[in-house]
């Protein structure tokens, strides 16, 4: 437990260093999307697994045709025709040629194809009028993927160009880590569900959907989500079973009010707080804890404070259980528009707006920054990172910028 303010860049080190990859599994190729590989591809085979035609044309032997011109044209007799599907047995030697159909096997003897768009039929013979390139039109065995090559690297995230190297190589299964299980509690008595009427004081819960939402965009699989109203008994039983899931995200209760239960209620319950409180805003008070392998994050009932939360320790810590190579949104410099004047003892993730003009990122600060706003959530699409006791940033400076997963207008 760690009874001091942690820096940023401390914090997310404690996380990930209690993050490991969850247990392996295989799982079928029709399942898979989503999920990261738990062992390099290798090829098995060569790709493509024969010689063949890379058009519809005529094979021939490259030699046979270096002295055709238009006005001087080459007349090779026609073997037969190679369609695709076929055995690849079929032979041919010099001054002959075989019509054949893209993808079919190239018959023995041959090492290029023309197009059919370039020769001239006549009877069982065929007029080539110029010149050609030896190999050209052809696919060799091998020449896109050799044997034993590395297809696609342990930690990748399959996705449809995955799928379809897998199934080309005949991998109905493939070795996975299988998907977090993600429970959601909100708390607050002040919550009304989203179809209620607010009274005075209310406001309607939106923390839950909003991580919920956050959680597909991993494709983690989400078994429980609730809202409860702080009463510890309650809170006590909805924590109980939502600590059965590998992560736990609890929002509210996380600070020092007098109805802030969620955080003394989970150590009384188990949970090892490995630490409280970090230098950064939004979201100072962000819980980090465990119970057995179940991992809990306690996030600000503030949504912006949430979000902000979940894109810099919650959505890596995710990856890197799935056991992804690519834990982030790498940052990227970008240009200011407007000024930051107001900056903060604290290292600040300001939500922004990031675009890319000539080749060069640029990103304005909105100007409501508070933790509570959700106008800003829906009108960003980046953080911009403001370090702490950092001077006035004036238009033109040069800053860090973490692309979000958000389509603005």
């Amino acid at each position: 437990m760690q009874n001091v303010m942690l820096t940023y860049e401390d914090a997310r080190a404690l996380v990930f260093g209690h993050v490991k990859p969850l247990e392996k599994e295989n799982r079928p190729l029709a399942e898979s999307q989503g999920l990261a590989l738990s062992e390099d591809i290798l090829a098995p085979h060569g790709m493509p697994l024969f010689d063949n035609s890379a058009v519809d044309g005529y094979a021939v032997q490259a030699a046979d045709l270096t002295e055709a011109t238009r006005k001087n044209s080459v007349r090779l007799e026609k073997l037969g025709y190679i369609s695709a599907g076929d055995t690849g047995d079929e032979k041919m030697g010099s001054g002959q040629c075989m019509q054949i159909a893209t993808g079919a096997p190239l018959p023995l003897g041959a090492d290029t194809v023309v197009m059919k768009e370039d020769i001239e039929l006549e009877e069982s013979y065929v007029r080539f009028t110029q010149s050609i390139r030896e190999t050209e039109n052809v696919r060799y065995q091998g020449e896109d993927i050799p044997e034993g090559r590395t297809m696609i690297p342990s930690g990748t995230v399959i996705g449809p160009a995955q799928i379809a190297v897998l199934a080309s190589f005949g991998f109905a299964h493939v070795p996975v880590h299988r998907l977090p299980k993600i429970s959601i509690v909100s708390t607050g008595s002040e919550l009304v569900d989203v179809e209620g009427k607010p009274k005075a004081g209310q406001i309607r819960e939106s923390n839950r959907f909003m991580l919920a939402g956050m959680v597909k965009q991993e494709s983690c699989e989400l078994v429980k989500i609730s809202m409860v109203p702080d009463i510890p008994d309650v809170l006590k039983d909805d924590f109980e079973e939502a600590l059965q899931a590998d992560v736990t995200l609890v929002s509210g209760g996380m600070s020092v009010g007098d109805k802030d239960y969620a955080k003394p209620l989970l150590k009384e319950m188990g949970v090892e707080e490995i630490f409280w409180k970090i230098k950064f805003k939004p979201g100072k008070p962000l819980f980090f804890g465990r119970r057995g392998k179940t991992l809990v994050f306690g996030l600000p009932g503030n949504p912006a404070s949430s979000y902000v939360l979940f894109e810099e320790f919650v959505r890596p810590a995710l990856r890197k259980l799935m056991g992804r190579r690519i834990l982030e949104e790498a940052l990227v410099k970008a240009t200011l528009d407007v000024a930051i004047t107001k900056t903060h003892k604290r290292l600040h993730f300001m939500r922004g707006q990031l675009s890319e003009k000539n080749g060069e990122f640029r990103v304005r600060p909105l100007g409501f920054q508070d933790s509570h706003s959700i106008g800003s959530l829906v009108e960003s699409n980046a953080l911009i990172r403001v370090e702490a006791d950092s001077p006035e940033l004036p238009v033109g400076s040069k800053v860090l910028v973490r692309p979000l997963q958000n389509e603005i207008a």
